[in-house]
């Protein structure tokens, strides 16, 4: 069973000190914890389970779903599908507690990182790769950060003592981001040293996105091919849509994971409670209930009218395993989304599904656009490494010629080959919180969400509110100037 193992004595050290003020405490708890290779562990797994609040949990991947161009929210979840910002104190308190959460892991990475090089019971070696680590994980909460709220503080291991700070452009953001995952790709362990910690493979995927995002086509095409070259990561065969179950079931382990944040059913707290948001207490997936309680509150869904789901291959296995026809109330052509299920979860929140950031096809896409934008047209390595996907999601060995292979002569120019690569980012990794900052670094958020849903995207819907707590305690930041436009 897949389990993130928690160190009790670390988190109550931190527990104490939760107010970012509480410099003092903090710094003793660090300056006596990072001396053997068992403390260290913990300090890697302590930004982890900062990260398994609401970002990890309900709220983040609930209305980055409801964003996406197939799918609707449901209850106080509908404003995120309505494209006009976040106007309800749910979804502001929501976006706050994100905000927290990603910070949290922030701070936690930084302590450690100031620290660690003064162990005495370590190797330098340890040093370095615990580390990489802890600058991966730093550098994938300021990643999510820049992009949901913008410009924002960069607290760092030289600063963490200065809690009143303004923001810091996004460019040197992203810079600072760029440079933990320089680091974390050459620093961090090959090969991931517990469940659920970050390898360098995963800060190369990662930094492919990131480069990506900053149009360094050559740079991103490198950082994906370093993970594709190194073997260790493969698509999983499958012949029915049940199969799938291999890579998503709670009990899943697939060479297609790179990066997961892990969840366990042993226990209520443990679980993934995003599951609940998908379930419906009568909805049966293979003939078992969603969750094992018979619950569920059916967050989000979408309909056979929408066009995403109106226009896929119903020979396509991801459709059958994707979508679970359901009538909760409003037609016979809603469906719930059932990629993730857990007959035997213990309590509402203890679903074991994990939560795949990072999957082998993420890195596939983003290579295949890389190369292709750095050449001005998509190239056969480019067409073989999407073809992948599309052999596999039809029951094709993924590394052999098919029938449904998509043809180089038929998307050669860039624009159609982009096309062909949006929609099939969005059939392959339905449901896993990734659609919506997808579209929008591709540029194409607000023509797709009007062609697909018929909504007008509104300016501040691109960017979240800064929260009113941080205008509160941060006096280098001036709510009249400083909060996002529109909020």
């Amino acid at each position: 069973m897949k389990k993130y193992i928690y160190i009790l004595i670390f988190a109550l050290l931190l527990a104490s000190c939760d107010s970012m003020l509480d410099e003092n405490a903090r710094s003793v708890a660090a300056e006596t914890f990072y001396n053997t290779p068992e403390e260290a562990d913990a300090a890697v797994l302590a930004p982890l389970n900062q990260l398994r609040g609401e970002f990890d949990g309900m709220s983040f991947p609930t209305m980055q779903e409801a964003c996406a161009d197939y799918a609707y929210g449901r209850g106080s979840w509908t404003e995120m599908s309505d494209y006009e910002g976040l106007n309800t104190s749910s979804n502001v308190t929501r976006a706050g507690t994100i905000w927290n959460n990603l910070y949290g892991a922030v701070r936690d990475c930084n302590i450690a990182i100031g620290r660690l090089p003064d162990a005495s019971g370590l190797t330098e070696g340890q040093k370095t790769a615990y580390i990489g680590e802890l600058r991966f994980i730093r550098a994938f909460s300021y990643y999510y950060l820049v992009r949901l709220y913008g410009a924002c503080p960069l607290r760092t291991e030289q600063n963490m003592k200065e809690y009143n700070m303004g923001k810091s452009p996004v460019e040197k953001i992203y810079e600072f981001i760029v440079e933990d995952l320089v680091y974390a790709a050459a620093n961090a362990p090959e090969k991931a040293r517990d469940s659920g910690t970050p390898t360098r493979y995963a800060a190369s995927a990662l930094l492919a996105d990131v480069y990506l995002t900053l149009k360094q086509y050559d740079e991103a095409a490198a950082a994906a091919a370093k993970v594709i070259d190194s073997g260790k990561y493969a698509l999983t065969r499958v012949t029915t849509a049940r199969d799938f179950d291999k890579v998503f079931a709670p009990d899943a382990s697939s060479a297609e994971e790179v990066f997961y944040m892990k969840n366990e059913n042993s226990t209520d707290s443990n679980g993934w409670p995003y599951v609940m948001i998908c379930a419906h207490p009568k909805a049966m997936v293979n003939g078992q209930h969603m969750l094992s309680t018979g619950i569920g509150w059916y967050g989000i869904y979408t309909t056979a009218d929408n066009e995403f789901v109106r226009n896929w291959d119903e020979a396509d296995l991801r459709k059958e395993f994707n979508l679970l026809p359901f009538n909760f109330g409003l037609g016979n052509n809603t469906y719930l989304f059932c990629k993730y299920y857990d007959p035997n979860a213990l309590g509402k929140n203890g679903a074991g599904n994990d939560w795949p950031v990072i999957r082998y096809p993420d890195v596939l896409l983003n290579y295949a656009e890389a190369v292709s934008r750095k050449n001005g047209a998509p190239t056969a390595d480019a067409m073989d490494k999407l073809n992948m996907i599309r052999r596999r999601a039809y029951g094709y060995d993924p590394t052999a010629v098919s029938p449904v292979d998509f043809l180089l002569a038929d998307h050669a120019s860039l624009n159609d080959f982009l096309a062909l690569l949006v929609r099939e980012e969005g059939y392959e990794c339905m449901n896993e919180a990734k659609r919506w900052l997808y579209l929008c670094r591709q540029g194409v958020a607000a023509d797709v969400i009007m062609r697909c849903k018929g909504k007008e995207v509104k300016a501040k819907h691109m960017i979240w509110p800064i929260p009113v707590t941080e205008f509160n305690y941060n006096t280098g930041l001036d709510e009249s100037k400083d909060q996002n436009p529109g909020y």
